[in-house]
């Protein structure tokens, strides 16, 4: 597969399959004797349609505060452009993988299944999102690991406060924006599976879904999507179950008392006055303080912020918004940072970012990692009203970048999420 091609295939919407019914649930219930609590997502079940490039997009958002700036980990983050030629599509449009992703087996495909994963599960959990909070919008998706713990972990129970239970918490805390509100956040949590064995696949599933009640949010359970992606057959499968809203998970007895959480509403929503996004906010889940969960959102979007300012490479910001515990966890230098660029997209989009050139089959490939201007500009002030707003109008006129099904040779393909991060695929 040459440039050309590889562009065409990641610009275009394909169709794949997800799996969330009932004997779902009854399949990956099987796998393990503690009741799990979940049930299935009739959105997510059947043929849905994706463009390659989003997924790619929110593996490298999702993916990039795991990074430092030295040159080795800046070439792991990079090197997700492996991807870009893996996949192709069948004469009926299905979404398969090339000549080449095929010819990827044993523990290379177990690697790749993993980190596509990470991609397909943030992808699926936005339309989660949508489907259950009809008109909200995604405004972050932040690594729990890195942006708000500090690695210790104590196994001691606290009812009261952000806190992991058993050693196991989810990936990703997902914040969301209600619709028709000025201070209105949902909250959920997401934990990403991927394989590429079928069986094993369930069994990663009923992890996931044990998983996803590893944290308890005022001694309250957040709602809770596990995906697990497999690839097999050449083909794309998204698995999804979600906590069952108001179920009480049973527990084996413990070796110390520990008081569970309340089962969550199934509109889990907070209010928080915006212009409290601009107080510094401390969270440490590791922590066993009593944490409100207006903090918690505080924090998370604190964190997402930071997370996009360092995707663009803009370190001023990041230092701006970076919760202390995300801070510590990253060593952040900007004086290795790449060299910053301003592109604009075929929509109309001003972006800036960084980008890297690099030689391919069939030509040269620009790949800059950006955020729409607006976002980039309001994140350098200190007004978090401003951000919101940003964000806003980004997330209203998303729909103008989508990529035309026939494009020329020499056009960019672009990818753009709902918080303003800017994806871009640009031949020379």
């Amino acid at each position: 597969m040459d440039l050309r091609r590889a562009l065409d295939i990641v610009a275009q919407p394909w169709t794949y399959f997800g799996v969330s019914d009932a004997k779902l649930c009854a399949d990956v219930q099987a796998y393990t004797t503690d009741e799990l609590g979940v049930r299935d997502v009739p959105a997510l079940d059947g043929e849905a349609t994706v463009r390659p490039l989003d997924v790619l997009l929110r593996l490298a958002v999702a993916t990039k505060p795991q990074y430092q700036t030295d040159l080795y980990e800046a070439h792991r983050h990079w090197s997700l452009l492996r991807y870009l030629g893996l996949f192709d599509a069948d004469p009926d449009g299905q979404l398969c993988l090339s000549s080449a992703g095929r010819r990827i087996v044993g523990s290379q495909r177990r690697v790749t299944s993993e980190e596509l994963g990470i991609g397909f599960a943030v992808h699926r959990a936005q339309e989660w999102v949508a489907a259950r909070w009809p008109g909200a919008t995604v405004t972050g998706v932040i690594d729990i690991d890195v942006a708000l713990s500090s690695g210790v972990i104590r196994t001691d129970g606290v009812t009261s406060s952000v806190v992991q239970r058993g050693g196991r918490r989810p990936d990703y805390l997902l914040i969301a924006e209600s619709p028709g509100s000025e201070d209105g956040f949902h909250y959920a949590v997401v934990e990403c599976k991927g394989t590429k064995a079928w069986r094993y696949g369930l069994d990663q599933m009923a992890s996931a879904c044990v998983q996803l009640r590893g944290v308890a949010v005022a001694s309250r359970q957040p709602p809770g999507l596990a995906v697990g992606t497999v690839l097999a057959d050449d083909r794309v499968r998204c698995r999804a179950l979600e906590l069952y809203p108001g179920h009480r998970r049973r527990y084996e007895p413990a070796t110390s008392a520990v008081e569970l959480p309340e089962p969550f509403e199934d509109f889990a929503e907070v209010h928080v006055e915006r212009e409290t996004f601009e107080r510094t906010v401390h969270v440490d889940i590791d922590e066993q303080v009593p944490l409100s969960a207006e903090n918690l959102v505080r924090a998370g979007t604190q964190a997402s912020w930071a997370s996009l300012a360092d995707f663009a490479g803009n370190d001023y910001a990041f230092q701006r918004w970076a919760p202390p515990v995300f801070r510590a966890n990253l060593d952040r230098d900007a004086q290795a940072r790449p060299q910053r660029v301003e592109r604009r997209t075929r929509g109309g989009l001003d972006v800036v970012g960084v980008r890297n050139l690099i030689t391919l089959p069939g030509g040269e490939l620009e790949v800059v990692f950006g955020l729409a201007a607006e976002v980039d500009e309001a994140l350098a002030d200190r007004d978090a009203d401003r951000v919101i707003e940003a964000q806003r109008r980004v997330a209203g006129r998303r729909a103008q970048e989508g990529d035309a099904a026939r494009r020329e040779p020499s056009d960019d393909v672009t990818a753009v999420s709902d918080d303003g991060a800017v994806l871009m695929l640009i031949p020379r």
